[in-house]
């Protein structure tokens, strides 16, 4: 119950809203309560042997009724506007606050977490908490206004009766009791299965090409079919605990009614009881079955909001490892100098990727990071921009540590262009402008031209409001590139990190994309990480990484002319072809 309370805190801004929604909810189902009384009155009254009520009072009577009705439609519009118009700003609100949340997290959650169960707690768990609200906050309050003033009625018109009719209401609890905890384990695999078909999905829809390439389509199949298998049994159980308890319910809906006609006919035979009283009582019944009912399918539906509650507010309590300081103070735009140092790191469960590195690179000036996969490259780049942070030593820009800035003014002085320049569904100039979203469309073309991408962004059918696709998929590579470019010239940050720019490009895309760069590293510190020669031979510094450690540092030529080399015998292996000929 502990995610009900923090749920409720979602809903108290809206108190207001759903209580005039139960309001008028209460005055919409206590309305019809006045028809059975009305049928008594027209049998006994009006057409009882020797009854002589005045035609007139019959049709004030109807009239009057005929008004009532009005106000009912009036109220039920309300009852639905209200409790809809609350309950989807709270889950507007959940929802908001989620994404929020999850945008906060470390880049370490999402290296444990599949994007898809991600999005599925962001949707279909969302959805089935919204559920509560619509029926437990508001259905539940008139439910229970129509129960308990029905049986009020119900001992009015004939206490016994009462007695007969209510039973059967002790077996709704038991039944209630017995499946309640069972259907909600039920609900929670049945989510937790769901997540993990939904992150399937996205793995294997993002890399279809793949899928298809290496004709791996019936092996993902087969594998999608054992989830989904696993998720229709989960689904099949859960479905007949639910049956069980309709089925038991509808029983004993079914029962009263019988028990309550067999004993009322005894007492019409006896004289204790009119016709109308019966057939009023008997109305009554079924109004009073129908929100008892919808109370037994309600307990169905706020196990499985319950479920989805736990597992949204198990995001909410996942925090990021990587976290301002409460006194962090903003880093305004620098030099650029950036220093490692003892830097030391490891991911999760994982030995050191970095021990007691140490690195300083001087406002200006471009440093090339080079080595095998896996020596540490990326992670360098990452722990700069906090990604991640360090285990050991410190990350400094111009003196100052980063764990003592903001995360955002942090990443303000830093533009990356990465190997697979990530775009977004939109426009040429929408993806533009995520280097800097204020830019005008002057500063938009300026930047394009620097990147050298003008002149295929004019070829496109509508200039910079060309739609790209989703990430980019109406672009070639080296567009794209020439774009990610562009954006790092927009964001006219004093460091820039490209993470191997060059590597899957053609001859004349590189060459367009190597002038974009030179002219974007004018004045900048930067760090490349490449294995082209192409793209590091202008370095002011080549850095040698090798499992974790600095092996060498110096100029291109200087290091290549060392027979005693790593970078030289790296080189040879990776470029044989260009370096020693």
């Amino acid at each position: 119950m502990r995610s009900l309370r923090r749920f409720l805190r979602y809903v108290r801004p809206y108190r207001k809203l759903i209580g005039l929604a139960v309001g008028f909810g209460v005055v919409r189902y206590l309305i019809p309560l006045v028809l059975p009384w009305t049928l008594k009155v027209l049998v006994d009254d009006f057409l009882a042997p020797g009854a002589a009520r005045p035609h007139r009072e019959l049709h004030l009577l109807m009239a009057g009724l005929c008004g009532l009705y009005a106000v009912y439609a009036v109220v039920s519009y309300l009852r639905s506007y209200l409790a809809g118009l609350a309950g989807h700003r709270i889950i507007f609100d959940l929802r908001e606050q989620l994404y929020l949340h999850v945008q906060r997290m470390s880049l370490s959650f999402f290296d444990r977490q599949k994007i898809g169960a991600v999005v599925a707690r962001m949707t279909v768990d969302i959805a089935s908490a919204q559920n509560f609200v619509g029926s437990a906050l508001v259905n539940t309050a008139m439910d229970l206004s129509c129960v308990a003033v029905i049986i009020g009625l119900l001992f009015a018109a004939h206490p016994k009766l009462a007695l007969v009719s209510l039973s059967v209401i002790p077996c709704y609890v038991v039944i209630s009791y017995a499946l309640t905890k069972r259907i909600r384990l039920k609900s929670r695999e049945m989510h937790r299965q769901l997540q993990d078909i939904s992150g399937d999905l996205h793995e294997q829809f993002a890399a279809i090409s793949t899928i298809q390439a290496f004709t791996q389509e019936e092996a993902e199949a087969r594998g999608f079919r054992e989830l989904n298998e696993r998720y229709l049994g989960t689904v099949l159980s859960s479905v007949k605990l639910q049956s069980i308890a309709l089925g038991a319910t509808g029983f004993l809906t079914a029962l009263g009614p019988i028990l309550v006609l067999w004993v009322g006919v005894v007492e019409v035979w006896a004289g204790r009881l009119s016709v109308g009283t019966l057939m009023a009582f008997y109305a009554y019944l079924g109004m009073l079955y129908q929100p008892i009912q919808r109370l037994t399918e309600l307990n169905l539906i706020l196990t499985n909001s319950l479920a989805a509650m736990d597992r949204i507010f198990e995001v909410f309590d996942t925090y990021p490892e990587v976290q301002e300081r409460p006194n962090a103070k903003a880093l305004g735009r620098g030099r650029g100098d950036v220093a490692f140092e003892g830097v030391t790191f490891r991911y999760a469960g994982r030995g050191p990727v970095l021990e007691d590195f140490s690195l300083a690179i001087p406002a200006g000036s471009t440093v090339a990071l080079v080595g095998p996969s896996g020596a540490g490259k990326s992670t360098l780049v990452k722990l700069l921009v906090r990604f991640y942070d360090v285990s050991g030593g410190r990350v400094t820009i111009d003196g100052i540590d980063t764990r003592e800035v903001t995360l955002k003014s942090l990443r303000q002085q830093i533009a990356i262009v990465p190997q697979e320049p990530i775009l977004f569904s939109g426009t040429v100039a929408e993806n533009l402008r995520y280097g800097r979203p204020n830019a005008t469309d002057a500063e938009i073309r300026q930047a394009a031209r620097a990147a050298f991408a003008d002149s295929f962004i004019e070829r496109l059918p509508e200039g910079y409001e060309t739609e790209v696709g989703e990430r980019g998929v109406k672009l070639s590579g080296g567009q794209k590139q020439r774009l990610a470019i562009a954006r790092a010239f927009l964001r006219d940050a004093p460091i820039v990190i490209l993470d191997e720019p060059t590597s899957a490009l053609d001859a004349e895309s590189e060459e367009l994309i190597k002038r974009a760069l030179q002219e974007l590293l004018k004045h900048r510190t930067a760090l490349i990480i490449a294995h082209r020669l192409s793209t590091i031979e202008h370095a002011d510094r080549v850095v040698v990484i090798d499992d974790g450690r600095l092996i060498e540092q110096g100029r291109h030529e200087e290091l290549l002319k060392s027979p005693a080399s790593l970078y030289r015998r790296y080189a040879s292996r990776q470029f044989a072809s260009n370096l020693l000929a």
